[in-house]
């Protein structure tokens, strides 16, 4: 059933205004840990649990499940951008918004407290909680508060606020770890996200995007209350998502770690895995397929029959690997080599300016030039593919390569086309009454594909890192290493020159690691093609934009 929820005035300036802050907060808190790791790995001594600190952000957007090997640690996982998506169809987008900015505000202030790596890991989980459902509700109220051919107009708004939280956030990170502590990179999330919360209660109107009809309805038409909307979530589905994206993610970090890559609990992780990811696709055809059940599934059959929709997700999915492995692994390599946090937050800006610049144009491009997105993307990709491949050739320990900077710029340009352009593409492919599954859908996967990505690149370092030092040094010097890169500096010249050396090599088997996941995207976007192209031109008619849309949906459905 259409919706007319569409704002002006004053309440469409607010609300646009604060859906770009609630995404630039969001959206910082990966970037602004960019800087601050070492800071806060040396301070709560964890650096062989590093990865947990950015990871358990990226892939816990449920309710904490107990580790199934190490109970002291509680760890959630991703899936529940979809789920926020869900909810909102039963309880109104302004009530899980609000909730959800609550959420992320309220753990932002107890990660700031965090005494342990434990504590910080787990507050970290219940943080993403939050964002999940604000990354999700705000492209979902973005979408349905303005006509189709605005569309690039909001997406480019709203891309520059998030991207521009990527280009500041490591600045941030560093200027608060070196100048105050890194504690106030969460902190400051308090007092600017409760005034977002002020905001939008006021902003947003109630019921909306029904709020001028009188009962909303559900996504088959039918009226229902909101306790009867509440049953039909698939939690099956839901439980089978969660589980199987914990237990993958959970393997890869802790596998040659804490674990033998041929031991059994970590077999046990992956076919357990497996299993659960076998489940969840059978539970959605089953729901999918089914006409004697209200249970709404999760990701609905038709999704998988659609060849656009399903190549839009697989360059979400694969976009994110390269965007948030490197976002760690360069500041990383910049303080390795004794530059300080704020120091490698401002060697960070090539990168992240390109993303928010190349973000916006594309958009811009796409709704001026009537360019098809398929060729765009497609220049994303080489552009990313380039970068990522030279980035994997840095071999100095003595000094900072200048051709960094030009890496980071073809990196970066790549990685923001292809953001820019999947926020765009799910009303061009999909069906309008799954707009909020699919807005959800695509940050899920580019989420999904970053924590996996840096899952399997944090892998490699650690593995190749560790068997390569305990070769060079006595077991209590690798295990300060281990804890605290600043113990580097404490080790006599020949040793230190040789673990720079390997840590190095190590960085660069890391960034090797995203060749696959970029290349792996020309795949997806040919399966993009079609006749005619997809297109975001204007049209001068708003009747003859409609009956185009209408008619790549079509397409895209039958294709």
């Amino acid at each position: 059933m259409e919706h007319s929820g569409l704002l002006s005035g004053w309440r469409l300036r607010a609300v646009t205004s604060s859906i770009a802050l609630a995404m630039f907060l969001v959206n910082i808190e990966v970037s602004v840990v960019a800087t601050s790791l070492v800071a806060i790995v040396d301070d709560l001594q964890g650096f062989n649990r590093i990865g947990w600190v950015v990871t358990s952000y990226l892939v816990t957007y449920t309710s904490m499940y107990p580790h199934i090997f190490r109970p002291h640690i509680a760890d959630t996982t991703q899936g529940l951008i979809i789920i926020w998506s869900k909810f909102s169809n039963a309880w109104g987008r302004k009530t899980c918004m609000v909730c959800a900015l609550f959420l992320f505000v309220a753990f932002s202030g107890a990660c700031g407290g965090s005494q342990s790596m434990t504590q910080l890991i787990i507050f970290r989980s219940f943080q993403g909680v939050g964002a999940a459902g604000c990354v999700s509700l705000g492209l979902t109220i973005a979408y349905e508060m303005v006509a189709e051919h605005d569309y690039p107009k909001y997406a480019a708004i709203i891309s520059s606020f998030s991207a521009f939280g990527s280009l500041v956030g490591p600045l941030l990170g560093g200027a608060f770890s070196e100048k105050v502590s890194w504690r106030w990179i969460f902190l400051i999330n308090v007092p600017v996200g409760s005034l977002i919360c002020v905001l939008l209660f006021f902003s947003i109107p109630n019921r909306f995007p029904y709020q001028n009809q009188p009962i909303a309805t559900s996504r088959d038409g039918v009226h229902r209350s909101k306790l009867a909307r509440s049953r039909s979530l698939d939690l099956l589905g839901a439980f089978c998502l969660l589980g199987a994206s914990l237990l993958l993610v959970t393997a890869l970090l802790e596998a040659g770690v804490t674990f033998k890559w041929k031991s059994a609990p970590t077999i046990s992780l992956f076919t357990l895995s497996g299993i659960l990811w076998i489940a969840f696709v059978l539970q959605e055809y089953r729901l999918s397929k089914s006409v004697h059940t209200t249970t709404e599934p999760i990701f609905p059959w038709e999704f998988f029959q659609n060849r656009a929709w399903v190549g839009t997700l697989m360059l979400s999915l694969l976009s994110g690997a390269p965007y948030i492995v490197e976002i760690i692994d360069i500041p990383q390599r910049f303080q390795t080599l004794g530059v300080d946090a704020f120091g490698a937050g401002v060697r960070l800006i090539p990168f992240n300016l390109l993303i928010a610049l190349g973000a916006v144009a594309v958009n811009i491009v796409a709704g001026k030039s009537g360019i098809p997105p398929i060729v765009l993307l497609s220049v994303g990709v080489a552009f990313q593919l380039t970068g990522v491949c030279l980035l994997s050739t840095l071999t100095s320990v003595t000094s900072i390569p200048s051709a960094i900077y030009g890496y980071q710029v073809l990196t970066g340009l790549g990685i923001g086309i292809m953001f820019g352009l999947c926020l765009v593409l799910p009303p061009a492919v999909a069906k309008s009454r799954d707009l909020a599954l699919c807005a959800g859908a695509v940050l899920q996967f580019r989420v999904l594909g970053g924590a996996l990505a840096l899952a399997v690149a944090t892998t490699v370092w650690n593995n190749y890192a560790t068997t390569r030092l305990q070769h060079l040094l006595p077991p209590d010097q690798l295990s300060m290493i281990l804890k605290s890169t600043g113990a580097v500096s404490l080790l006599p010249e020949p040793a230190k020159r040789q673990v720079m050396e390997v840590l190095v090599r190590s960085y660069n088997q890391r960034t090797r690691v995203l060749i696959g996941f970029t290349a792996a995207q020309f795949v997806a976007v040919m399966m993009l093609w079609r006749r005619p192209q997809i297109s975001f031109t204007q049209k001068d008619s708003k009747k003859t934009e409609k009956t185009e849309h209408s008619s790549i949906t079509d397409a895209a459905l039958k294709s």
